[in-house]
């Protein structure tokens, strides 16, 4: 299903997976609700940290240059069958709300660049290293794959979970549960077609979506009052 080799041993790909997991929740949590950073900032470190994750596992698992190019034509497609799909559920859920004003550098920042770094960091590594820790003890032909198929997605949507828990605007269970319809439509399309396109580009076109649709993305750059203490 995806171009790696299968020397990885399971006991490695578990120890990838919990760590991509906690930096996930990390990334968010330490960033935004601990640090307050603005979303311009934040969106530059997320994808730095994506990229750092993705490079060091993609070079410790032996992957080669076709992981990237492999099934391209089939990516493309899944992306822009899921974003039409995401697209329709954005403007029933948000098509109330005044579009944002955003200049061309701020489209590429806020829908490209931040969008292919979610789409990594919650659809690709972790359906990618759960897929990997099934071929390392052979459970990847015939029943056994399904069940690889089935943990791979569980493993995306945990940490999709975990990543939106970071920002206190997701701490309710409306907003998280969108999270996890938006971004698990990309998981699951991911693991069909197998190439990374599909998931980052699917994300780029779900937070155009969104912004067409007047939905700020996360983290909220409102200004937080604080409290002042009096004696």
């Amino acid at each position: 299903m995806f171009d790696l080799t299968p020397s990885v041993g399971w006991a490695s790909s578990a120890l990838w997976l919990a760590g991509i997991a906690l930096a996930a929740f990390l990334v968010t949590w330490v960033l935004t609700d601990r640090l307050h950073m603005r979303r311009s900032v934040y969106v530059g470190l997320l994808a730095g940290l994506t990229g750092g994750l993705t490079a060091a596992y993609l070079v410790w698992a032996g992957a080669g240059g076709g992981f990237w190019s492999s099934r391209w034509a089939w990516g493309i497609l899944g992306a822009v069958v899921a974003g039409l799909l995401l697209d329709v559920v954005v403007g029933r859920t948000f098509g109330h709300a005044p579009p944002q004003h955003l200049t061309a550098e701020g489209l590429v920042w806020e829908s490209g660049i931040y969008g292919v770094a979610e789409g990594m960091l919650l659809s690709v590594l972790p359906v990618l290293v759960t897929w990997q820790m099934f071929v390392a003890v052979g459970w990847s032909t015939g029943w056994r794959a399904l069940l690889g198929a089935v943990a791979a997605l569980v493993a995306s949507v945990v940490v999709i979970v975990l990543h939106h828990l970071g920002y206190a605007e997701f701490r309710n269970a409306r907003k998280l549960r969108q999270a996890v319809i938006g971004c698990g439509v990309l998981s699951v399309v991911y693991l069909v077609v197998g190439s990374p396109i599909t998931a980052t580009l699917g994300h780029i076109l779900l937070h155009a979506g969104l912004l067409r649709t007047g939905e700020a993305l996360p983290p909220s750059d409102l200004v937080r009052q604080v409290p002042v203490a009096t004696g």
